[in-house]
């Protein structure tokens, strides 16, 4: 199966895990702010449940991106980004008017430029987790590390080393496909 078409069928069997409406009209996937071409429906004057709209996004869009964080982003990745608008709450949202505006927010340039790409940000524990672009050119072996973010931003950019930032990292993923089997599919 080719990466976009994976990528979409794991975004698409994410969301409707979690699409469930309660007694109380309320959903996972409820918002202030949804854009109209994104709603389902509105729970109230405030509140919206929103769906995931094929994306914007275009290559060149990408390469753009790619420019700004000054690293090559692996496929996988480029396929997540460039599948769907979503609001989705483990991943940055990627609404319809400025889709990668929260993408934008992680960045961070001493990771760039040791050659890590911050692709997500738990805000509940604090830790960004990153692609590691420079182990290996083989996409299947870039694996995936978390860092607390008071560690890293802590860090003296002038200063810290590959090696020394990797002191800080945690493993998690081999690569980015087991990551988002694990957090979208729930595999394993």
């Amino acid at each position: 199966m080719e990466i976009r078409e994976y990528i979409k069928n794991g975004f698409e069997a994410y969301y409707a895990r979690y699409n469930q409406v309660t007694e109380e009209g309320f959903c996972r996937w409820m918002r202030s702010d949804v854009p109209d071409v994104m709603k389902v429906a509105d729970v109230d004057e405030e509140w919206s449940r929103w769906k995931l709209v094929p994306s914007s996004v275009s290559q060149e869009d990408v390469a753009a991106l790619e420019g700004e964080f000054g690293l090559t982003f692996p496929e996988w990745y480029k396929a997540f980004i460039s599948t769907y608008h979503h609001f989705f709450d483990v991943i940055p949202e990627q609404g319809i008017d400025e889709p990668f505006d929260r993408i934008q927010d992680m960045y961070n340039p001493l990771l760039c430029k040791l050659g890590y790409l911050p692709f997500s940000w738990d805000t509940e524990y604090g830790k960004i987790r990153c692609i590691d672009l420079q182990e290996s050119l083989d996409e299947e072996k870039c694996g995936i590390y978390e860092i607390d973010h008071e560690i890293l931003f802590e860090m003296d950019e002038e200063n810290t080393d590959r090696s020394k930032l990797k002191e800080s990292l945690v493993f998690l993923y081999p690569n980015f496909k087991t990551y988002f089997d694990h957090t979208f599919l729930e595999r394993s």
